[in-house]
């Protein structure tokens, strides 16, 4: 098995495989390119991140600069904008629903690395788990949402919260750690 097939199943990984660094480099040309373009010119941007992720619904507005480390795993849904300075780390998948709002500095991790002392010094191994954006969900500016995380429909993430773990629909989630704070409906 591969490493990238590891890694899609979510199973241990080696992210200084070969393959991996090349798939990286290619997402880091394509960011590259994207965020160089004039903001006006639609129809290169689409040329590009048509290229770079893995299905893109209608009216997707990304602002620049955006980062990402694969890009061929993410599925954004119609009708989306993702702010200013907004990174995702898309070892697995990071599947974004419709009507979904993301503000400035929104950093998407699907990656968790070893914890033992001999695995952080070495770096030779990853898990990626997939991160999940309901419809209707609103992110705002600063969050950090972890790997393994699923934003359930109509919930609201405060500015600079934390999400580590599921987030029920219409829930609103702030804090470092990140805790429901109330409810929409």
């Amino acid at each position: 098995m591969t490493e990238f097939e590891k890694m899609q199943q979510g199973l241990p990984y080696r992210p200084a495989d070969e393959e991996l660094t090349q798939f990286r480099y290619a997402a880091r040309r394509l960011c590259q390119s994207f965020n160089s373009l004039d903001p006006s010119d639609a129809e290169q941007q689409d040329v590009v991140l048509t290229k770079l992720f893995a299905s893109r619904g209608r009216n997707v507005v990304i602002e620049t600069p955006f980062y990402c480390q694969y890009g061929m795993n993410i599925d954004i849904g119609d009708n989306v904008i993702i702010g200013l300075n907004c990174s995702f780390i898309d070892s697995a998948n990071v599947h974004i629903g419709s009507n979904v709002r993301i503000g400035p500095d929104v950093k998407i991790y699907t990656v968790t690395q070893g914890l033992l002392p001999e695995e952080i010094k070495t770096g030779e191994q990853e898990l990626a788990s997939p991160v999940v954006i309901g419809n209707n969900v609103l992110i705002n500016g600063g969050c950090i949402i972890k790997a393994g995380t699923a934003i359930g429909e109509g919930a609201v993430i405060h500015s600079g919260a934390v999400v580590e773990g599921d987030v029920a629909p219409c829930d609103i989630v702030a804090g470092n750690p990140g805790k429901v704070v109330g409810r929409l409906r």
